[in-house]
C-alpha cells in the first residue's frame, strides 16, 4: 500500500528513519499492526515549508500478534 506522511522536517525524518512502521487500527483486529516500509521518497511540500514522505508499506509476518 502506498501512503504519504505530511509534516515538518523533524517529523519526517522520525518516520524516514524507520524500516518497520507500526500502526493502531481503530475497527479492525488486531489493533496493531506492523509495515516494512520501502521506496521512501521524500519532497519539500509546497505550503508551510513542510515535507512530504512517500513510501510503499507491505505487512510484515507476526503482524497479528497483539
Amino acid at each position: 500500500m502506498k501512503v504519504c506522511f505530511h509534516g515538518t522536517a523533524e517529523e519526517i525524518e522520525l518516520v524516514a528513519g524507520r524500516s518497520i512502521l507500526v500502526m493502531l487500527t481503530v475497527r479492525d483486529l488486531p489493533r496493531v499492526r506492523a509495515f516494512e516500509v520501502f521506496h521512501t521518497r521524500i519532497s519539500r511540500h509546497p505550503y508551510q515549508g513542510l515535507y512530504r514522505l512517500c513510501a510503499e508499506l507491505a505487512e510484515t509476518e507476526g503482524g497479528d500478534h497483539a
